[in-house]
């Protein structure tokens, strides 16, 4: 309801029933009142008109179910499906939240944000429970345990983070956004941008120097901080290693490739390269002996590189 018939003051119930109304009648705001009261004398049908009149202008129609869109999905439709929280009013379809939901809920339900904003301590999305690592999306305010997600993560990213329901929908948004430019380049904008683009990789050198890329790698591997990255992984030693890290690499590995001529420019090279730091970044701690020795060698390769390499950088 809208006013006049519904109060703004903390005291007054904004919406009353009628077995409320009457266990608690001084909750019920003074327009409703007023308005009972005018149906009650009313004497003929223009007087009855204009009460019904003002309730219809009274009721909050941009609140409908009608109108309500799911926050996850962004979509409307399968209404019998579709969850409004009873604190924000904002809509969810079951199968959209996390957890999905098999049925409506009988009692009080109320959204993810709603909750976080009224908990103190963090809880975790998926198995709703506290404590724990937590990684907090910057879009929705969903906590989530590492080993809760999907891939699991070993240690929390740096910088915000977004979890897959909403890094989709940004995806989702971004693809448009690109789709929308390719229409306008075929329709005759943005065409001189596109060649100046097309000229440029085509001026690009893709060269490939076998023996720079050979003496670079045995820089890096006689470096005193390459001892980590020399051999892939013991899967035996470390098995947690391969559940969180789906694309390893080593120095061995990128030696066998080098042998068997499987790189094909020198930035095949180098992205073996930083894959191996990337990785080390990904699974250990910054801190530790192993964090520090591929801060160290991320360091030295991208110098190197820029010397041996400057233009194919």
């Amino acid at each position: 309801m809208k006013p006049p018939l519904k109060s703004h003051h903390p005291g007054l119930a904004p919406n009353t029933d009628e077995e409320e109304a009457r266990e608690h009648p001084t909750r019920i705001p003074p327009g409703l009142r007023a308005w009972r009261a005018a149906v009650e004398v009313a004497e003929n049908p223009s007087q009855l008109s204009i009460c019904v009149e003002q309730l219809q202008a009274c009721i909050a129609w941009d609140k409908s179910i009608m109108k309500v869109y799911c926050q996850v999905c962004c979509k409307g439709g399968a209404d019998h499906l579709l969850l409004l929280c009873d604190s924000c009013d904002r809509g969810f379809h079951t199968y959209c939240c996390t957890p999905p939901l098999e049925r409506i809920p009988d009692d009080d339900w109320f959204c993810l944000r709603c909750v976080a904003n009224n908990t103190p301590e963090d809880m975790c999305t998926v198995c709703s429970t506290k404590g724990g690592k937590q990684l907090g999306c910057s879009k929705c305010l969903r906590n989530y345990h590492l080993t809760c997600l999907n891939p699991p993560l070993y240690k929390p990213p740096r910088g915000d983070w977004q979890c897959s329901s909403c890094a989709k929908s940004s995806n989702s948004k971004r693809s448009d956004s690109q789709n929308n430019s390719v229409s306008n380049s075929k329709n005759g904008k943005g065409r001189g941008r596109s060649r100046k683009v097309e000229d440029s990789r085509q001026r690009r050198p893709s060269c490939y120097n076998h023996d720079l890329c050979v003496a670079l790698l045995d820089e890096l591997k006689t470096h005193h901080c390459a001892w980590p990255f020399l051999s892939p992984v013991d899967k035996q030693q470390f098995p947690e290693y391969y559940k969180y890290i789906k694309h390893p690499m080593d120095f061995e590995t990128c030696s066998k490739k080098l042998e068997t001529n499987k790189y094909v420019t020198n930035e095949d090279l180098y992205k073996d390269i930083r894959l191996i730091f990337n990785n080390c970044h990904k699974f250990n701690e910054d801190e530790s002996e192993v964090g520090q020795a591929g801060l160290t060698m991320s360091c030295y390769f991208d110098k190197r590189y820029s010397e041996l390499f400057p233009r194919t950088k």
